[in-house]
């Protein structure tokens, strides 16, 4: 029909995801990943999903719309997990920074593509996406005052926690598998050893109960 706004019927789904728009980002993800941003045209991506180039902006309006709604979805879970943990007077700061690591490192390893290199690649750094950079440095921020508030402001390790848990990002593959599925009883094992690193560089005990903790708290923000 002349005019047809929306989703076009498909023969077969070509990508994962239960909707639509949830499909256009898998394979933006994918090119994005693999050919950079300023190589993939809204026209590859409409074709890897099975679409008309017109369909495409039904659900996203741009091509730097979809970039940033794929940078956001690595950091915006991370920064409600701050929140949560902001609020939550009997967690310590020792605990606060474990599960910020873990669930940063557990969100980087739970999707097919590695959207976390998105940020590497010097679109990123654009004044487009000044929204996304004031919230990475929220969440740098907070990474950064949980940790000097466990050794010190002057502290110089203050930063690395941030980074070690960034690191996986260097330590999982591009091939469309999911390294660690997500799961509301378990935590992978690659989140448990940097979060464990990221206490040991600080010369912090690590909490006993560290891992049933963060899953609890993750398991309520999934709740509310």
């Amino acid at each position: 029909m002349a005019g047809a706004v929306g989703r076009p019927r498909k023969n077969s789904p070509r990508r994962r995801g239960r909707t639509a728009r949830e499909e256009i980002l898998d394979a933006a993800a994918e090119l994005f990943t693999t050919q950079g941003f300023a190589t993939t045209s809204t026209h590859q991506i409409a074709d890897a999903v099975g679409i008309r180039q017109a369909s495409l902006y039904y659900h996203f309006p741009s091509k730097t719309e979809i970039f940033l709604t794929l940078l956001n979805s690595t950091i915006e879970p991370s920064t409600r997990l701050a929140a949560a943990l902001g609020e939550a007077e009997d967690t310590d700061a020792p605990q606060r920074l474990w599960s910020l690591v873990a669930a940063e490192t557990s969100l980087l390893l739970s999707t097919r593509w590695n959207v976390g290199r998105l940020y590497q690649l010097p679109v990123a750094a654009s004044p487009e996406f000044s929204d996304y950079h004031a919230h990475r440095e929220e969440l740098f921020s907070i990474f950064r005052d949980t940790a000097a508030s466990i050794v010190g402001a002057e502290d110089p390790r203050i930063d690395l926690p941030f980074y070690l848990a960034l690191s996986a990002i260097e330590m999982r593959d591009n091939t469309g598998v999911i390294p660690a599925e997500v799961s509301a009883t378990s935590l992978p094992d690659t989140a448990i050893m940097l979060a464990d690193a990221a206490l040991t560089v600080l010369g912090a005990p690590l909490p006993a109960d560290r891992v049933e903790k963060t899953l609890t708290t993750l398991r309520s923000l999934e709740e509310a």
